[in-house]
């Protein structure tokens, strides 16, 4: 998304993420800079076929009624190389970015901007998430929640 830079990282049992608005004339304040940390999901742990783990989550960010998307992010396991993510019926497709994890084990993170639901809602729930999809890098589907 034009004028936000989203990253991720794992640290102990948490998956954490920081969406930050980019640009000369902004602020380095709450306003314009969000971290997150939730539970990661447990399959990340261990070793397996590619995977994903669970839904991403809807982060609303900026915390700003007028904001007409919000950033969902979602965690990978094996060679999942993109994924397609459907909410409220709009598709968002991203490139999965591997995480620095040690005991060799590939897991990856991947950030999506979709619309909302409209102004009045303040968040997301999973279940406004109707698809997930992840490619391989043939475009092959290799995994996929509903």
């Amino acid at each position: 998304m034009p004028g936000w830079e989203a990253s991720a990282w794992l640290t102990g049992d948490a998956f954490c993420v920081r969406a930050a608005r980019t640009g000369p004339e902004v602020k380095d304040d709450a306003a314009n800079n969000f971290v997150f940390c939730n539970p990661a999901p447990s399959a990340l742990d261990r070793d397996g076929p590619p995977m994903l783990p669970a839904k991403p989550v809807p982060y609303v960010a900026p915390l700003d009624p007028q904001q007409q998307e919000i950033i969902l992010v979602g965690t990978v396991r094996g060679n999942i190389a993109t994924v397609s993510v459907t909410m409220f019926g709009e598709t968002a497709t991203a490139a999965v970015h591997l995480l620095p994890m040690s005991k060799g084990r590939q897991v990856g993170a991947y950030a999506v901007w979709l619309p909302r639901s409209g102004p009045e809602r303040d968040g997301m729930s999973s279940s406004d998430i109707t698809a997930v999809i992840g490619y391989d890098a043939a475009g092959t589907v290799i995994a996929q929640l509903k």
